[in-house]
């Protein structure tokens, strides 16, 4: 099953310009916990998460609405193309512990976005994929260790 049989296409996405206000606006509004950040020209900058709003109103003591999305330090962005198989979307998942992707093409123009719920809802009826699901679920579910990087003896 190919990922264009499965994605959402009717995704909320912002600019960095907006502010992390229109990010939750837009989730809200789209039942969902993600926004993909584009350029003019719809490609794809990063997402930000719902999590990511909440961090970042709390640890910068201000409104949402006074940070723009362009001011958020995006990690690089996890994707796939909507002619991925769903199984190898699955094991990219397990790989990055991530729920979710951004579908684009080769310009990185964002058609969509993947999600274990689509999957779930639109594919688990394949025994395969269920196992799959699951096996992604549980990767992503184990907690990962905290690194904390050396400081110099000098510092």
């Amino acid at each position: 099953m190919k990922v264009f049989e499965v994605m959402t296409i009717d995704v909320g996405y912002c600019h960095p310009e907006d502010n992390l206000t229109r990010a939750a606006q837009i989730m809200w509004e789209k039942d969902c916990g993600i926004v993909p950040v584009v350029s003019a020209e719809k490609h794809l900058l990063g997402v930000i998460t719902d999590r990511d709003v909440a961090i970042a109103a709390a640890t910068r003591n201000r409104r949402t609405s006074s940070i723009k999305a362009g001011e958020m330090k995006f990690r690089p962005v996890k994707s796939c193309t909507g002619e991925d198989d769903v199984k190898d979307v699955l094991k990219r998942m397990r790989k990055y512990k991530i729920r979710r992707l951004c579908v684009t093409n080769q310009d990185k123009e964002l058609l969509g976005i993947i999600s274990l719920s689509d999957i779930l809802l639109k594919a688990g009826e394949k025994k395969s994929v269920r196992k799959l699901i699951f096996s992604t679920l549980e990767s992503i579910a184990k907690p990962s260790p905290i690194v904390l990087e050396e400081q110099d003896a000098n510092d």
